[in-house]
């Protein structure tokens, strides 16, 4: 800024060695800046005019060449708009408006957030009045976070700076904390369907089966009860058991599927959106029913740079179409149904994963019978607490009881 207010020349200097005249130019107490090297015996830079005859003198002593490549600054942009008034009246007019549109919000940028979308905070502070033209000088940084903190539980801080028409607001978000593993009780971990053990890794109890046993439904994996001589030792069965699993679907459907029929009828609507507010423009969305596809498309003005205006231009298309039945062939149909079957047993499985399938479908009077045949890994522990009852001093043992 304090370069603009001077004028300021643009310089290139040539010789067999210019770094003696950028040494002289020191030497003499010369401002220059914006040092720029275009080549070995060239190079660039910037310097205030006033002291240009010093500068071509010291160039000459140095046996360099100095070009003047340009001139810039305020007082050159005043000689020029001497000739013409109502520039001259209106730049000073121009500044204080610019000064004046600085006490406004024009954007907005959410910095610090990582889980919580930036969506979401905008529509809190915009809730809290800071938006698109509210008056920067008005905002509360500290009661404002505040209320924020009550609107954004997620957030363990939050501060508001403002600084030409951009509101910054810097979060930080409270850590994300894991729900308590529940390790009170006593519990086996039991087989929820049957299967051949691959892998078994136990973090607390005592290993019933090992990796290549058969197990069926109920059996106990880890046990929450060790017998001792002397006394039974309880605790907390926990750990994982993946095994191989076989898994069955009968999946249904009709022979004929509806499908889409373009009557080749469309319309289109336009709105544009400020903020919040809706304007219809042209056209009309709502002709059709609900018998037609809708496809949005938006656009927003953008300034360079980057900066994203609250204005939008929403563009609706319209397209009406009929439903009419049609025949399913038995392909599709196959295709259709063991989709279906794996995403319902992957929807079952606890963890794991489908390693392969086979199906066999049959047509009926009106439908299709697909029958799907899975060989899955997954984890079939499940937790099943105990109850322990009664004690015997007299063999020092604790007795227990659990589900069949």
């Amino acid at each position: 800024m304090k370069h603009f207010l001077r004028e300021t020349v643009l310089l290139r200097i040539e010789g067999a060695s210019p770094e003696r005249c950028l040494n002289r130019w020191s030497g003499a107490d010369l401002s220059f800046w914006e040092l720029r090297r275009e080549s070995e015996f060239a190079f660039q830079c910037r310097a205030y005019a006033g002291q240009l005859p010093a500068l071509t003198r010291e160039a000459d002593r140095a046996q360099c060449r100095l070009e003047l490549l340009g001139r810039s600054g305020l007082p050159l942009l005043l000689r020029r708009l001497r000739g013409r008034p109502v520039l001259l009246l209106g730049l000073p007019a121009a500044l204080l408006l610019a000064f004046w549109l600085n006490s406004f919000v024009w954007f907005i940028r959410v910095e610090g957030n990582r889980r919580v979308p930036d969506s979401r905070i905008l529509h809190a502070l915009e809730e809290e009045g800071v938006r698109f033209g509210a008056w920067a000088p008005g905002l509360d940084s500290e009661d404002l976070k505040n209320r924020m903190l009550n609107r954004v539980p997620e957030l363990r801080w939050l501060a508001v700076n403002s600084s030409g028409g951009v509101v910054t607001v810097l979060t930080a978000e409270r850590e994300q904390e894991e729900p308590p593993l529940e390790r009170g009780g006593v519990a086996h971990l039991i087989a929820a369907r049957p299967g051949l053990i691959r892998e078994l890794r136990v973090v607390n109890g005592f290993a019933v089966k090992a990796a290549g046993d058969p197990v069926q439904t109920g059996d106990i994996l880890i046990s929450g009860l060790m017998e001792w001589s002397t006394h039974t030792q309880a605790t907390r069965a926990m750990g994982e058991v993946y095994a191989e699993t076989f898994r069955a679907e009968s999946m249904i459907c009709p022979d004929t599927a509806l499908e889409k029929v373009y009557t080749g009828r469309s319309a289109r609507c336009k709105t544009l959106i400020f903020q919040r507010n809706r304007r219809k423009l042209s056209g009309n969305s709502s002709i059709f029913g609900t018998m037609c596809d809708r496809m949005i498309e938006t656009r927003t003005w953008t300034l360079p740079g980057g900066w994203q205006l609250p204005i939008q231009l929403e563009t609706e298309t319209l397209l009406e179409y009929e439903l009419r039945p049609a025949a399913l062939a038995q392909p599709e149909a196959e295709a259709i149904l063991t989709g279906e079957a794996r995403r319902l047993t992957e929807a079952a499985m606890t963890a794991g994963q489908i390693e392969s399938q086979s199906s066999a479908i049959q047509k009926k009077t009106d439908s299709y019978l697909c029958r799907v045949s899975m060989n899955c890994v997954e984890m079939i522990a499940r937790t099943l607490p105990v109850e322990l009852f009664g004690e015997d001093d007299s063999h020092g043992k604790t007795h227990q009881r659990g589900a069949d």
